[in-house]
């Protein structure tokens, strides 16, 4: 069974929050900013690292903060 599918199994049958899949952590850290919310590098690094996945918390801050830009600009706009 290849890895990334025995991946998907295994968060699949324990439930786990974390969706360490992501090919594309820079996109997630910006899906995760611009929805408001807190970076989730430290939880996803834990997560990800229990499954054997690493993830890139540069690429995910990067995005965060990108993210968390526009959310911020989005918030100021719509209080004028």
């Amino acid at each position: 069974m290849p890895r990334t599918a025995l991946l998907a199994l295994v968060v699949a049958l324990c439930g786990c929050a974390a969706d360490c899949t992501s090919p594309d952590w820079q996109a997630r850290g910006h899906q995760d900013g611009y929805g408001g919310h807190p970076p989730q590098d430290l939880v996803l690094a834990r997560q990800c690292g229990r499954l054997g996945v690493q993830i890139s918390q540069a690429d995910y801050l990067k995005g965060w903060d990108a993210g968390h830009d526009e959310h911020i600009r989005l918030k100021t706009m719509n209080c004028d």
